[in-house]
């Protein structure tokens, strides 16, 4: 008897630490923007960016398109949390295409819209930017690259596939 409580005690035991890693796991991965407080609805038309994986960190959008991220200016029609329009040139490591015309976003590794590119679809969140590469444009430089803090400019397009 002393052994199945034992064994029991031991259980118990094991399943709540099991419990307590994957609640901290949870909290250390947030959901996806569209959960997120900070958002507004779906189908905004934004392109939302943050500066850290995850949603953390400081918070862009643009409705508009830049082809320049070093600053962060009302003629695009974009903005940051705090009003904090410094660059975010080379520091989004997420980014969510709020499309509301169903359009993708195309990300460029250099200023007004040259190099290689990543295209985010509507509606898609890339919550870590580790994991997406600029995999269109592929005789222009930055082909394969990690789009992890190397954006510089954006745009909407028709498709991916146009140049």
């Amino acid at each position: 008897m002393r052994a199945v409580r034992s064994l029991v005690a031991t259980l118990v035991a094991v399943l709540a630490a099991l419990a307590v890693t994957a609640t901290a796991a949870q909290a250390a991965r947030r959901p996806a923007p569209h959960a997120d407080p900070h958002r507004v609805a779906a189908g905004s038309g934004y392109l939302y960016v943050s500066q850290d994986a995850y949603w953390a960190g400081r918070w862009c959008w643009w409705y508009n398109a830049d082809n320049n991220w070093d600053t962060i200016n009302v003629a695009e029609n974009a903005n940051c949390d705090n009003n904090n329009r410094a660059s975010m040139r080379n520091l989004a490591s997420s980014a969510w295409n709020d499309s509301n015309t169903g359009r993708p976003v195309a990300l460029y590794i250099h200023p007004d819209y040259t190099g290689a590119y990543a295209c985010l679809g509507a509606g898609d969140a890339w919550d870590d930017l580790t994991g997406a590469w600029f995999t269109w444009g592929s005789n222009r430089d930055g082909y394969m690259q990690n789009t992890n803090d190397n954006i510089a400019s954006h745009r909407w397009r028709s498709s991916c596939s146009v140049g």
